[in-house]
């Protein structure tokens, strides 16, 4: 069922295209009944696309998680995965902090810029008490209020934790639990087929909304910092990953790119890591990626890997920085740097998390978290480019995670 001739990712993009020119055509019309109209219908058309996507979610991580537990069968392998899959998200993520901090150094977009400072107020967020709290986060008091409170961290520890012990106590126990998650997963999977041909439409609302709210006068007194924003998202998400793509898998990092493009416009619309998760599984799979790897990695990457927001702060901080008129030193860059590193992963699960890092890494250095308010006009639209590079890294992670293990089981002897 398409809405739109064409393969996929050609619809989302023109959806873009066309939504974009909707909202400029709303923020520069004087017919003020046709915008009253017009952005309620935009708003009901993008919400059902996002619920649509955000209500199957949680089913297909809890059983997917479960099922890639369960379908490796074997405690070693699926120790080499998580190792290996936690080692990829904390080297490309210090790649992405040091690629953001070279950029903005090297650019100085904060340096002579003429920017309103009489506006910023502090956001009332909640930010974590110590790292202690960050980590007891993880662990789920009550699982069922994981589930219903969209807690993806705990719905994750907990779901491998029944898939590590249904392993352990054998296969004859659980297999009315293994089979019940099982069809979840499909069922999930089937829905996802469904709500992804609405994409085209729904990005091209949620565009429209956005362009219609925005308009383009606010992005001139901060163009230079966006455009250096987007230069270095850009050269993490076509440079970097692509290199470690083809150093480990030896096949065209592009290819599997255009495989992922219908995730990555979409998550560059939604702005949303995890409402994008339906989307990058199916399109992971379609690139070769297993099952198995799909339904262990993506999930979680979906909720702790976040290369392009870890490079963002860390450029956000010291652009900040440059615009107050304070050079901080190497060793204050290195403390960007490392904070920027540990809250990348254990902010994932507060609310407002990228908020949340900024507020840290500012205290960490000792600027005003004020001054945040200097970038709130134009984070929206960063926001959705570095969704775009978490999930690119997320799918890379996949790959290369699989490439390894198949690699390692081609070398077992039959008898393993």
């Amino acid at each position: 069922m398409n809405f739109l001739p064409g393969q996929l990712h050609w619809r989302i993009l023109l959806g873009i295209v066309i939504g974009m020119m909707i909202g400029l055509f709303l923020n520069q019309t004087a017919n003020e009944e046709l915008v009253a109209i017009a952005v309620p219908v935009l708003d009901l058309i993008s919400g059902i696309f996002l619920r649509l996507l955000r209500m199957i979610v949680v089913p297909l991580i809890a059983a997917s998680v479960f099922i890639g537990v369960t379908s490796v069968g074997n405690s070693a392998v699926l120790a080499k995965i998580g190792y290996r899959t936690m080692a990829y998200y904390l080297f490309t993520s210090l790649t992405a902090i040091l690629t953001g901090l070279v950029f903005v150094n090297l650019l100085r977009p904060g340096v002579g810029a003429n920017i309103d400072m009489g506006d910023m107020a502090g956001a009332d967020v909640t930010t974590p008490d110590s790292v202690v709290d960050l980590i007891l986060r993880v662990i789920p008091t009550n699982p069922v209020q994981a589930l219903a409170t969209y807690d993806m961290l705990g719905i994750i520890f907990f779901m491998i934790f029944l898939g590590v012990f249904s392993l352990r106590i054998g296969a004859d126990k659980t297999g009315a639990l293994q089979s019940f998650m099982q069809n979840i997963y499909d069922v999930s999977l089937a829905i996802v087929e469904f709500v992804i041909q609405l994409a085209p439409i729904g990005v091209l609302c949620l565009v429209a909304k956005l362009v219609q709210s925005t308009g383009i006068e606010v992005f001139i007194p901060l163009l230079k910092y966006v455009v250096v924003a987007t230069i270095a998202l850009a050269f993490h998400m076509f440079v970097n990953l692509p290199v470690i793509y083809y150093a480990i898998t030896r096949r065209s990092p592009f290819r599997f790119m255009s495989r992922m493009a219908p995730a990555l416009l979409t998550a560059f619309s939604s702005a949303s890591s995890a409402a994008t998760l339906p989307l990058t599984m199916s399109c992971a799979k379609k690139g070769g990626v297993s099952q198995k790897t799909t339904t262990l990695v993506l999930p979680l990457g979906a909720t702790v890997n976040m290369d392009g927001t870890a490079l963002y702060e860390g450029l956000a901080v010291l652009f900040i920085a440059q615009v107050l008129g304070v050079e901080l030193t190497i060793f204050q860059q290195m403390v960007v740097l490392i904070t920027a590193l540990m809250v990348s992963i254990g902010a994932a699960g507060i609310p407002h998390a990228g908020l949340v890092m900024m507020v840290i890494i500012l205290e960490a250095v000792g600027l005003p978290i004020e001054a945040t308010g200097m970038i709130w006009a134009v984070d929206r639209v960063i926001d959705m480019m570095r969704t775009s590079v978490n999930v690119w890294s997320d799918s890379v992670c996949a790959a290369v995670i699989d490439e390894m293990v198949d690699h390692e089981e081609a070398d077992l002897p039959a008898s393993a």
